[in-house]
């Protein structure tokens, strides 16, 4: 199975499963913004493009999704912690992101597919056109370059990114989405409630 078959057979699955999605998601002022009901997204965070975040997802502050360049396809579950940075920077096509993945603290993502169950570390790069499996973990500060295919489980580490296979799957954060979904909302608005007010 060659590599352009199966980028191919992904993105038709993600455009399926978002003709579903769509219909039981609350659109946003922009209509091109899909948020799932049941996710949080701080106010303070800033949404361009064709975005479409799933059910349960946290959106802390400060955190940037411009998809100015294509759309942004993003899982169930996720973590995108303060200050980071998801761009896609490629020319139309999709950005797609599975589910129950953190992006910790400043970390950016500019990769064409990012599976479920990674960690992306503080201030860690996920450089344009690369593609990272499931269960894998990037390091603080480190990167996964440009054009760079990461198989699953690898764990990316140290000053010279080097690489090393983990012999167990990364946790799904339930009890970490649980608090956050419980501890956010008192201490901050949220993006879809504050349009919702808006558009009355």
């Amino acid at each position: 199975m060659n590599a352009e078959y199966l980028w191919r057979s992904i993105v038709e699955s993600v455009a399926r499963s978002n003709l579903i999605f769509r219909k039981k998601v609350q659109i946003m002022t922009d209509s091109r913004v899909s948020i799932a009901t049941s996710t949080i997204v701080c106010v303070e965070a800033e949404i361009k493009g064709e975005v479409i975040i799933k059910e349960g997802c946290v959106v802390h502050p400060h955190v940037v999704f411009d998809a100015t360049n294509g759309p942004i396809y993003v899982g169930e579950n996720n973590i995108f912690e303060e200050f980071a940075v998801i761009r896609n920077n490629s020319e139309g096509q999709p950005m797609i992101i599975g589910d129950s993945n953190i992006f910790q603290v400043h970390s950016k993502c500019s990769a064409k597919y990012v599976g479920s169950r990674n960690v992306i570390g503080v201030h860690a790069h996920l450089e344009d056109g690369c593609s990272v499996s499931d269960d894998c973990s990037i390091g603080p500060k480190c990167r996964v370059f440009s054009k760079q295919n990461l198989e699953p489980s690898v764990a990316v580490y140290g000053p010279s990114n080097s690489h090393r296979i983990t012999s167990t799957p990364n946790l799904t954060p339930t009890l970490q989405l649980e608090f956050l979904r419980k501890i956010l909302p008192s201490y901050h608005h949220l993006y879809n409630k504050k349009k919702v007010t808006a558009a009355q």
